[in-house]
Parts: C-alpha cells; sequence; structure tokens
C-alpha cells in the first residue's frame, strides 16, 4: 500500500464508534500509515493498531463545530503527502455520508495528490440497528431518507425540501440535528407529518455509553432535553421506531444495564487532578484526590456495579470546567444524580441558587431553607457535598468572614473563589426565588 516515492492519503471511515465495526481495510491502512489525522468522532481504541512512530494528529472537530477549520486540515493532508507520506484520514462513520470526505478528496484531486477513499460502516444505519431499529420492515417501511441537520452556515436557503420529505418517505434518519431538532419537528408537522409519529434519539450509538430516547414529534424535543443528551447523536423518524420496545437487544448505559462511569481531569491548580464519576441518570461525584481511593469509595457506595473509565462522556462537562477555570462565568449544564438524605438535599438544593461571584454564611443557608438554628447541620452537609463545584460549596463562609471548612482543601476554597474575583466576606445576597444554576437534583 505505501509508495516509497510519493505521499498519499486514505480517507478513512471509522465506523460508529463501536471498535469491533471497523473495517479490515480500514485497519491495514491504520498499520501502516506514517501520519494519521482523527476526529472527535473516531474510537481513539483504533489509534492501538497504528505504529509507535507513526505521528498522530487530533483534528478536535465536533458538535457541529470545529475547533479547527476545514481548510487546515486540508492543507495539513497535502503538506502531509508532498512529504512523502501515507497519510490516514480517520473520520467517524462513513466520509461520504456527511463526512465531509467528498471535499477533502477534491481538494486532494484538484493538486494532484494520490488519495483513496475508504469506505466505513456509516452510523445511519449502524446506531438504529444497535438500538433495536430496522430501517425498513414489510409492515413499516419501504423507503428511508438521509438528511444532515446541520448545513453549511454559508447557504442562502436550506436545500432541504421538508414539503416532500415529511410525507414522501417513511423513515427519516437525521444526522447531527440534535441542537437543530425543534426547528426539525416544527417543519415536519408544519408539512404534514402527523405529531404522533414515532421518533427515536440514539446518542453515542454501539458504544458502551449508548443512550436512547424515544417519542414523538410532539414531545421529542422535550424529552431529549430534559435527558441532558447532547451531540453526537443520531435521529430515526417513522413507525420503524415501535419495533425497538420488541428488538432492543445493546444498551449502553441506562438503568437496565447499570454502571459507574468515571474520568480525570487536569485542572493545573496545586497539581491536583478532578475525578468525576457518572450514573446513567448523571453526574454522581466530583473529587479532588487519587484515583486508587475514588475508585474504593465508588465501590462501597455502588456495591456490585460496574466501574469503567470512559473520558468521551464527559465531554461536556470537561468543557464546562475548562471555562471555569478560565474565569468564566459556567452556567453548568449537566444532569446531576445526589444519593443523600433529605435535609442534605435541601441544602444542596440551596447552594445551586448562590450567584457566581458571591459568598453567603452558613447562617443565611440556615435560614434561606427555614431553619435558623441549622448552621453546624449546613456545615456538615456542605462537607458531604458529593459534586462540589457544580454544587458550590466553596460560597459558603463563616458569619465573621472567615473561609470556614471545605472537604478538598482549604487552597482549593481559596483558589475557587480567586477564580470567581470573590470578596472575602459574606456578601447579605438575597437568595429567595434566584433560579438554580444547575440541573435539578435526582
Amino acid at each position: 500500500m505505501k509508495d516509497k516515492k510519493r505521499g498519499k492519503v486514505y480517507i478513512v471511515g471509522a465506523g460508529p464508534g463501536n471498535i469491533g465495526l471497523i473495517t479490515l481495510k480500514s485497519k491495514e491502512c491504520i498499520e501502516d500509515a506514517d501520519v494519521i489525522i482523527y476526529d472527535y468522532l473516531a474510537n481513539k481504541e483504533i489509534l492501538s493498531y497504528a505504529r509507535p512512530d507513526a505521528e498522530q494528529i487530533f483534528m478536535g472537530k465536533h458538535g457541529g463545530g470545529p475547533v479547527i477549520t476545514q481548510d487546515k486540515i486540508n492543507r495539513i493532508m497535502a503538506a502531509m503527502a508532498k512529504k512523502g507520506k501515507t497519510v490516514v484520514r480517520l473520520k467517524g462513520g462513513d466520509p461520504f455520508i456527511f463526512g465531509r470526505g467528498g471535499e477533502e478528496a477534491e481538494f486532494l484531486a484538484d493538486r494532484g495528490i494520490p488519495f483513496e477513499i475508504v469506505p466505513g460502516v456509516t452510523a445511519g444505519i449502524s446506531i438504529p440497528a444497535y438500538a433495536g431499529i430496522p430501517l425498513t420492515h414489510r409492515n413499516y417501511s419501504s423507503t428511508i431518507a438521509f438528511i444532515t441537520g446541520h448545513e453549511d452556515p454559508l447557504k442562502e436557503k436550506s436545500s432541504i425540501a421538508w414539503n416532500k420529505i415529511a410525507t414522501g418517505v417513511d423513515t427519516i434518519v437525521i444526522f447531527m440535528g440534535i441542537t437543530t431538532l425543534p426547528s426539525i419537528v416544527t417543519n415536519l408537522i408544519k408539512n404534514g407529518r402527523t405529531p404522533d409519529t414515532p421518533v427515536a434519539v440514539i446518542q453515542w450509538g454501539s458504544t458502551n455509553i449508548q443512550k436512547t430516547v424515544t417519542g414523538t414529534l410532539k414531545n421529542i424535543a422535550a424529552k431529549v432535553k430534559a435527558e441532558g443528551i447532547r451531540p453526537p447523536g443520531i435521529i430515526v423518524i417513522g413507525e420503524v421506531v415501535k419495533l425497538r420496545k420488541k428488538l432492543m437487544w445493546f444498551e449502553g448505559m441506562n438503568d437496565l444495564n447499570p454502571r459507574i462511569l468515571y474520568t480525570i481531569y487536569k485542572t493545573g491548580i496545586h497539581g491536583k487532578k478532578i475525578l468525576i464519576a457518572a450514573t446513567p441518570k448523571g453526574i454522581c461525584r466530583i473529587h479532588f484526590g487519587k484515583e486508587s481511593s475514588f475508585i474504593k469509595e465508588l465501590k462501597a457506595d455502588f456495591h456490585g456495579t460496574v466501574i469503567q473509565r470512559n473520558d468521551r462522556y464527559f465531554s461536556q462537562i470537561i468543557s464546562d470546567l475548562e471555562n471555569y477555570f478560565r474565569g468564566s462565568a459556567t452556567n453548568f449544564t449537566a444532569k446531576i444524580d445526589l444519593q443523600g438524605t433529605t435535609f442534605q438535599k435541601k441544602v444542596w438544593r440551596a447552594l445551586l441558587k448562590i450567584p457566581y461571584g458571591k459568598t453567603v454564611s452558613y447562617k443565611e443557608i440556615a435560614e434561606m431553607i427555614g431553619q435558623p438554628g441549622a448552621s453546624r447541620a449546613i456545615g456538615t452537609a456542605c462537607g458531604k457535598n458529593p459534586i462540589p463545584i457544580i454544587i458550590p460549596c466553596h460560597r459558603i463562609i463563616s458569619s465573621d468572614g472567615s473561609l470556614g471548612g471545605y472537604s478538598g482543601g482549604l487552597d482549593i476554597k481559596k483558589t475557587l473563589l480567586g477564580i470567581e474575583k470573590t470578596t472575602q466576606r459574606t456578601m447579605k445576597t438575597s437568595l429567595r426565588g434566584t433560579k438554580s444554576r444547575s440541573n435539578p437534583i435526582r
């Protein structure tokens, strides 16, 4: 496959995410590559097939907003090939199905750079299959349409003919449509599709963190928002979704297949790492400390549950934390799942209402929850807060202006208050009626 005299680019489909769904041809290309240029949606486990000396370049494209521009990606591919290197451009799914592989191949062709297309298993077919949804069925569907939910923003007019697609196709599969789901639903109903049409939204399909939400056109947008579903995901619209209840053979992280996932995030403050864990319902732990003690704690609290590290699952909360540590007044949107006493949850809900950059006293929180004599118990509940930063117990100080305690250590508490540019004194802030800055406690 390798041409010693001249470089070549292989535009390779990495499949939907499950490493078992990569093709043999794709594996051969990766094994032979000098340079691998890969996207967010390409499973990093696949890179284990690469040679130890192969250069790996992460392009960071995800969620509809490329971190690195397409033009820069094109130029990197071309530059490497011109140096005589064998380049693999590794893309999630299939490169020619909403993967911009065609644009990349055009760029190479225009410059006389040799290239080859290596098809991949497209997410549009494989992910519905993993959710137990056949796209065709003699009793339900004879036609399919693949549609992008994220058109080129430079287009003056959409090229999607909703008036024809809404009632002219049995099954509609939408790529990159989670953030535009309300608009998609409106267009379909407006153009004649019944509001009771079944819909499934599948996040991280074919992986062990796959999550599926089902509903109808009239309620799916609200359900997806309530479940905190974010890209990447595939949307399936049509009567075939009804078959999922009978044919569901695989599901990743859910109540029927419980597991705890965790990740490690390097904060850059005091050399500390943050360990983050989640149940199927949401973030359940944030911990400053060692991985070994963190795992031990999780095993004790969630006895018999499988505990796995999975960095991809936490991409949104990591992004939020990075913004926070840069000094941004971050609105943490991750769903949270807390186990605690009724009193503890009452305190934690009150903490969620403390505005960014403000502090209140233990006494003020006690008054807020209607138990003015419970200042000491408030302190104890804060010490047991399992999700610090998101639930900002660092914003609680003593009535005399001293910092009080903090489970992560006073040095971290000082740093967090410093990031928020908080004045080190009690600030008489009216909390009643203030809306929580995070999702409801489960």
